[in-house]
């Protein structure tokens, strides 16, 4: 299968989503359309106008907001791509920014959260995980990377996934095989690493500490993230290569 993959910020590569795809012997086409730039070298780096010739689409993270649409024209035509692959009925995977944009896409209200959420933050599952395509069994209270300072109102078919005191917008489903998910589960330990420094970059106070609690959050809790990722990437190409076959 050819899974397109949409890279939204060069900080916030895809990962593990990416390396699960090749290890199940996938082929994944990755793009930057904010920057056009394509690493594969049949495709343009713009935003694809349809869904021909791939069998998903994941959308990931990105340091923009989408109430700054106007700023960056990629927007609009991920939007439109993302709604053309739910018409034809092939997955779509939204994370972070790409979660955001998925519930816009399908009616849903971005805006500001009013804070930063940001580390290895539980999840609270609900019901409707345990009868998940992708997130059936998830560990109760697993902890799961997040850094954004944007949620949203669900549209009004979403079936809600997952939650958090702070943030209720977490994990969702709606329409045709879309799931849109909060939280960075595709950061590999490299990306891990960079986004303390990064974060320490943006606080007032020394930053010291904020890094060394970084670092080691990230040796407790990375290796589970990752475990889960894989197990939610297989589970999407199993929906996928579904999918493609009741074509």
């Amino acid at each position: 299968m050819r899974i397109l993959f949409l890279m939204n910020d060069e900080g916030s590569p895809p990962g593990v989503l990416l390396e699960e795809t090749e290890a199940l012997g996938h082929r994944p086409s990755v793009l930057v359309p904010y920057k056009n730039i394509s690493h594969d070298p049949e495709l343009p780096g713009a935003v694809p106008t349809t869904p021909d010739g791939f069998d998903g689409l994941v959308v990931l993270g990105g340091a923009m907001s989408i109430l700054d649409e106007a700023d960056h024209p990629f927007i609009h035509p991920t939007r439109q791509l993302m709604r053309a692959f739910d018409t034809a009925q092939k997955p779509v995977m939204g994370v972070c920014f790409g979660a955001q944009l998925l519930a816009d896409a399908h009616g849903g209200r971005v805006k500001p959260l009013g804070h930063t959420e940001w580390g290895f933050l539980p999840q609270i599952w609900l019901p409707a995980a345990e009868e998940d395509a992708l997130l059936a069994g998830s560990t109760p209270g697993l902890p799961l990377m997040q850094w954004h300072g944007d949620t949203f109102d669900l549209p009004d078919d979403a079936l809600p996934l997952s939650t958090r005191p702070d943030c209720p917008a977490q994990a969702f489903s709606i329409g045709n095989l879309n799931w849109g998910l909060q939280f960075h589960l595709e950061l590999d330990q490299p990306t891990l690493l960079n986004w303390a420094g990064l974060h320490a970059d943006e606080l007032k106070e020394d930053p010291a500490p904020h890094v060394e609690q970084m670092h080691a959050d990230i040796a407790t809790y990375h290796e589970a993230q990752a475990d889960f990722a894989r197990r939610v990437m297989r589970r999407w190409l199993d929906v996928c290569a579904d999918a493609k076959t009741g074509r």
